[in-house]
């Protein structure tokens, strides 16, 4: 087969085998094209045309718009090495010269078209040994370098917060999850800490592990993209300085995604009020790793606290809007490829912190550590070099300094005598167009330019009777002719000689712009990190003070106390009820009892997502809120991922109450909705029954368990720390009223049937259900009710026993007429 293939197709192939792994972009003239079997797989993923020649299957894309079909194959997980041609097609060349000048793969883009402004796009490196991994994930565009050593165990957590678009894995290696990213494959001697070393000296000083999954991490950037001069030294992360949020727990509270394809709002777009994209992605990790350190907590706090204090957040919203991504902005300045427009971008970034770090120099001393650490970054900030910036460049450069005009005029002495040059020049040619008109008698003569034939005289076919006899002529066109003339070709070698070297001057001094700004790449860098923090601070502290958020406080006793606790993302959409939560240190599991659509699932959530915002450093939704510091948050909340998978929503319910079992400390929140009803009523409520007592008893965690099972509510009697709480809802001429407010004690019933006239089941099947109901409740089939409920002494009744315990000063409106609706029932 290789002997019957043509000299560009053996080409092709030798391209091919030192890129297997990769599709390979092979320019053919005006067309990148791919063949074989990357042509079947580039027809099928771009939905384009799979063609052949001689047998070769073939599907190629223009050169043009090759930016935007190689950004479509990287998000699906692949890899383009792109083989352009290094030489023009010429008269006698046989075959032109090609290289692969470029590899991209997912985890590492640099291209700004390729990247999501609001996520950080990962290359993450893997070393096992044993029952712990090292591992170390990067973002090449902005050259931040993470690493951390952790249980095996524990992997898939850490993963959950990470948007890993790339995996770089030792060959042969069997991880406890399946990744959904893509993958590439090393030998294990790949995997070396001298990489590392190498290029930082003692960086990941102990952290052996870690060091191997960065020194691989760090070679393989060099090998994609070459040295990248603003890549930061990689920062030692620990297992314990962030709250462990598994990838269930995210979805289900709807952290930075929605559940449902319809939905729009999550956590982050509630609290995203931030003005720059980095400070946008900072706030997704914030969110996904609240921290555990109550001391750092406290001081992002204090941060907060101050913004809002000194209203300081409003006055810093319009220099941070008009600050640019200087984080991904450091990798065309750091590899020497910046446009024009990246310079500019900088030097507007460098012209708004000026007037930033005014405004946070006016802040009394001392300040939290977060804006004291973000305003020193900001006085290290090389601010001469926006001056510089904005004296040199034009205020709207063309996207290339190929193409000139760059420079602005009195910057260079020699740049500008060019230019006078230049304009002396065109004058001259202004001067003899006008010259040779009046002598030839042409009256529309004009001297006009292209890059083929440079500058030249244009004769209309009407008028060739007058063109002198020593023109030359260039170039025939449908109704005219070109030519040159002895003079005018001598004034366009000068002109073109004098806008060549112009051009080079102009290349030269943007150089020189560039060089100066590699130079500081160091303190671009802290500036980056710092404005994407004092972002993400102004973002909250703007979020507390619209929403009337409160400053959380933190015990060191295991309590919950929660006054007047909102839904950060239902009370955007709905009128919000808040509600209380107060479980002492003696209290482990709260049950909570009531009919579907009467808030359950919300109070458990916002009880969630209250210590995740307090957590992260947020004030939160509430009128006040005391907390310990949680480890882990597990929700259990339903099962549709696993159900997708072929997997019965009963058995993943077992599976991830498995995980929270196995994996809950007595410092941890669980939240538990409907916990069993994925099998038979009696199954269910036993299983329900002994995870809730294993939770309260062994483990002795804060769990919050939303059931219908009412017979749960009888856990208290067996064992201690157990509450009880219900959603309130009451009938009303057959109709069932929801009141959205958590109560102590059981709920009376379940308003199965109320609830289903309200999602307008047919009249005649609602009557056919309230039928059977009464037959099973008159034979005794209905659950047992008070007899597994022994809330109250036989002494009195039960109503008495209430009324001796109200305070009825206390009690609001809403409270004394729902207290009277309960009274009644009872009677």
């Amino acid at each position: 087969m290789e002997g019957e293939l043509t000299p560009m197709m053996r080409q092709y192939r030798e391209m091919k085998a030192r890129y297997p792994e990769a599709i390979l972009f092979f320019q053919v003239g005006d067309f990148y094209e791919t063949f074989f079997e990357d042509a079947e797989l580039v027809s099928r993923e771009l939905e384009i045309a799979l063609t052949s020649r001689d047998g070769v299957p073939m599907a190629g894309v223009p050169v043009r718009r090759a930016e935007f079909y190689v950004q479509k194959l990287l998000k699906r997980g692949h890899k383009v090495a792109l083989c352009p041609q290094l030489e023009l097609s010429g008269k006698g060349k046989k075959l032109l010269k090609r290289a692969v000048v470029r590899v991209l793969t997912p985890g590492t883009v640099i291209e700004e078209g390729a990247l999501e402004a609001d996520r950080d796009v990962l290359l993450a490196a893997l070393w096992p040994e044993g029952e712990r991994v090292g591992m170390a994930w990067a973002e090449a565009a902005s050259g931040l370098f993470f690493a951390e050593e952790l249980p095996l165990g524990e992997l898939e957590n850490l993963t959950a917060r990470l948007n890993v678009a790339e995996w770089l894995l030792p060959e042969g290696v069997e991880l406890p999850w399946r990744p959904e990213a893509a993958v590439t494959t090393r030998p294990p001697y790949y995997f070396q800490e001298e990489f590392l070393f190498s290029r930082f000296p003692g960086a990941l000083s102990g952290a052996g592990l870690a060091a191997k999954a960065a020194g691989a991490l760090l070679r393989y950037l060099e090998e994609t993209l070459g040295q990248l001069p603003h890549l930061r030294p990689p920062l030692l992360r620990s297992e314990r300085e962030t709250m462990v949020l598994d990838a269930f727990t995210q979805r289900s509270l709807e952290l930075v995604q929605p559940l449902r394809p319809e939905g729009k709002l999550t956590l982050l777009s509630v609290l995203d009020r931030t003005k720059t994209p980095m400070g946008r992605r900072l706030l997704r990790r914030w969110i996904l790793g609240p921290l555990r350190d109550r001391a750092a907590i406290e001081a992002r706090l204090d941060s907060v606290e101050t913004l809002i204090a000194t209203n300081l957040w409003e006055r810093l919203e319009k220099p941070l809007a008009r600050c640019h991504d200087l984080p991904r902005l450091l990798s065309p300045l750091g590899m020497g490829s910046p446009s024009p427009l990246h310079l500019l971008s900088l030097a507007r970034t460098l012209s708004a912190v000026e007037e930033i770090s005014q405004a946070l120099s006016e802040l009394q001393e001392p300040l939290p550590e977060p804006l004291r650490r973000i305003k020193k970054a900001l006085a290290q900030a090389p601010v001469g070099l926006s001056d510089l910036l904005r004296r040199a460049l034009v205020e709207n450069p063309p996207p290339t300094v190929e193409e000139g005009g760059v420079i602005r005029e009195g910057f260079d002495d020699k740049l500008d005598a060019l230019r006078a040059e230049i304009r002396k020049l065109r004058n001259e040619l202004a001067l003899l167009e006008a010259k040779e008109r009046e002598h030839t008698g042409i009256p529309n003569l004009r001297i006009g330019y292209n890059r083929v034939f440079g500058y030249f005289f244009e004769v209309t076919r009407s008028h060739l009777s007058r063109v002198p006899k020593d023109w030359q002529r260039r170039q025939s066109l449908t109704g005219a002719e070109r030519f040159t003339s002895p003079e005018l070709s001598a004034l366009a070698d000068r002109l073109l000689a004098v806008e060549e070297e112009a051009l080079a001057r102009e290349a030269e001094l943007f150089q020189e712009l560039v060089g100066g700004v590699q130079r500081e790449l160091g303190p671009l860098g802290l500036l980056g990190e710092a404005l994407a923090e004092l972002d993400v601070l102004r973002s909250l502290a703007e979020v507390a003070h619209k929403k009337g958020y409160t400053r959380p406080r933190f015990t060191e006793a295991r309590c919950i106390n929660i006054r007047e606790g909102r839904h950060p993302v239902v009370e955007e959409t709905v009128t919000f009820v808040p509600n209380d939560l107060v479980m002492d240190e003696r209290t482990h599991l709260a049950l909570v009892t009531g009919p579907n659509m009467a808030g359950k699932s919300v109070f458990l959530r916002q009880v969630a997502l209250i210590a995740l915002l307090a957590q992260m450093g947020s004030f939160v939704p509430a009128k006040e809120a005391e907390l310990p510091l949680f480890d882990k948050i597990f929700t259990r909340v339903g099962a549709s991922d696993a159900v997708a998978e072929g997997i019965s929503t009963f058995m993943a319910e077992m599976q991830e109450a498995t995980g929270i079992l196995t994996g809950a400390t007595e410092n941890s929140l669980v939240i538990l909705d409907e916990l069993g009803r994925g099998t038979s009523t009696h199954d269910g409520m036993a299983l329900a029954w002994a995870i809730a007592k294993h939770l309260a008893e062994k483990v002795r965690c804060k769990t919050l368990f939303a059931t219908h099972y009412r017979e749960l509510a009888a856990l208290g009697e067996e064992i201690p720390g157990v509450m009880n709480l219900h959603a309130a809802a009451r009938e009303w001429k057959g109709e069932v009223v929801f009141l959205y407010r958590i109560l102590p004690g059981v709920a009376e019933k379940s308003y199965g049937i109320q609830v289903a006239k309200l999602a307008r089941l047919p009249q005649e099947v609602l009557a056919e259900a309230e039928r059977k109901l009464a037959e099973l409740e008159k034979k005794g089939v209905a659950r047992p009710k008070a007899e597994l409920l022994p809330l109250f002494g036989p002494e009195e009744h039960p109503v008495l026993a209430e009324l001796r315990k109200i305070l009825p000063e206390k009690l609001t409106p809403l409270e004394a007429l729902e207290l009277l609706f309960r009274l009644k029932e009872k009677l």
